[in-house]
């Protein structure tokens, strides 16, 4: 579990910061933005950022809360409140701004690990995709 310093920034001071640091990521190319991911956040944060968009992308998809939990490997009422937050449109923009071939990718790679688990074929293309 990630822990936040007890120690307030101020409401506006805050937001500030949140502005700049969004427009910073943004201006950031591939290398950029791997740098920021692998360096930035620990590896707990990186597990927990790979989750949410599994489990979002998953949804898009028409899956259940409980397969996404199964399969992301987060919990039933994690799964249920993220999905609400998907039912109430909270990653629409998210959504929107991700192009189709990424997601698919994404998907694929998601699909490929469900199937991993139970096909032999699946686990070597995704050996192969780690490989890569």
């Amino acid at each position: 579990m990630t822990n936040v310093s007890t120690k307030k920034v101020g409401a506006i001071d805050y937001e500030l910061a949140r502005k700049q640091l969004i427009k910073l990521i943004s201006k950031l190319e591939t290398g950029g933005a791997s740098h920021l991911i692998n360096e930035l956040l620990t590896e707990t944060e990186r597990v927990m950022l790979i989750k949410r968009f599994a489990a979002v992308f998953m949804f898009q998809q028409n899956y259940s809360s409980y397969k996404v939990s199964q399969v992301v490997g987060i919990s039933l009422s994690t799964s249920q409140r993220f999905y609400e937050n998907y039912q109430n449109g909270n990653f629409d923009n998210l959504l929107a701004c991700i192009p189709k071939a990424q997601k698919s990718e994404f998907l694929s790679l998601v699909e490929d690990f469900m199937l991993s688990k139970i096909s032999h074929k699946a686990r070597s293309r995704l050996l192969k995709r780690a490989l890569q």
